[in-house]
């Protein structure tokens, strides 16, 4: 069995190396390779790298923003090219624990078809556990106070940061959506497993400290990001469905989600009448299926 360790950056260089480091660090081998796929890199990892003496480390630098599903879908191809039979995905912001990924594989051994195993997220700023995964439909976010008992819960998709994927479905070509340039892939490519036949899993003795941008408010939990997310948000959860769901109860649910997101930005956000417009650039966009990175957008902007 050979495990990769892919790490997804934008110019994120001491948070790789701390990555780097964590791995190194570990009492137990656990990577029989790492990867590293970055978007426009200062140059300083591959001098790192030099300077440390990692040799088994591989860098691959892009002179173009990838935006994390083109990040994603480049990291599991090149693992799988490598030869590696799961890859460990991780963003710059992930911790890595050698002790989560352990029961991951422990897992993965013991699932035939296998397309991905995932830790339970536990999302720290508001103390739950995140479970949206279990419902096919892109509701709002399902999050419990307390674990779910049993060793695995089947799901239907889950976060990417953290989880560790087979490479099976890669190598016969089901490989992550890359013109979603920025959110929603890993629904996308849980969708597409799912119609391949391939299970995935969160374990639930594998728990992942997500510092995922939830905030508590009078209306619950909600997720803060940058106002130039909101464009994506809106534009690729109905990308995905055209591409994945085309069927009448998906695009009431991506309906829903415009409206909510809508009432959210005029109640608890701040910048509210730019994301508005993003908002609605995003849902004409999305129903004209305009894919990848919206030049015309300053991603500089909160």
């Amino acid at each position: 069995m050979t495990v990769g360790l892919v790490i997804a950056s934008y110019r994120n260089d001491k948070e790789v190396l701390r990555i780097l480091e964590q791995a190194h660090s570990s009492d137990v081998k656990v990577f029989d390779r790492i990867l590293i796929v970055e978007s426009e890199g200062t140059g300083a990892i591959p001098c790192i790298l030099q300077e440390r003496g990692w040799d088994q480390v591989m860098y691959r630098s892009y002179d173009r923003n990838l935006g994390s599903g083109a990040n994603l879908c480049e990291r599991l191809r090149l693992a799988a090219e490598g030869g590696a039979d799961y890859a460990y995905a991780i963003n710059h912001d992930g911790c890595l624990d050698s002790k989560v990924v352990g029961s991951l594989l422990k897992a993965a051994e013991s699932i035939e078809n296998l397309g991905a195993a995932y830790p339970l997220s536990y999302l720290m700023e508001v103390g739950q556990y995140n479970v949206t995964g279990t419902r096919q439909l892109p509701l709002p976010a399902k999050l419990v106070t307390a674990p779910p008992k049993g060793p695995l819960l089947d799901v239907f998709w889950s976060s990417s940061n953290g989880a560790l994927y087979s490479m099976g479905p890669v190598k016969r070509g089901v490989v992550p959506w890359d013109a979603l340039w920025m959110g929603w892939e890993d629904l996308e490519y849980g969708w597409s497993l799912f119609d391949h036949g391939y299970r995935q899993v969160i374990v639930c003795d594998a728990i992942f400290r997500d510092n995922y941008e939830y905030t508590p408010t009078t209306l619950g939990n909600v997720i803060q990001k940058p106002a130039w997310r909101t464009y994506y948000q809106i534009r690729n959860l109905i990308l995905a469905i055209r591409r994945t769901r085309r069927r009448p109860l998906y695009y009431l649910v991506g309906a829903y989600r415009f409206i909510l997101e809508c009432g959210l930005i005029l109640l608890v956000r701040k910048n509210k009448w730019r994301r508005l417009r993003l908002a609605w650039a995003g849902a004409s966009d999305g129903l004209r299926g305009v894919e990848g990175e919206s030049k015309s957008l300053d991603h500089s902007l909160a």
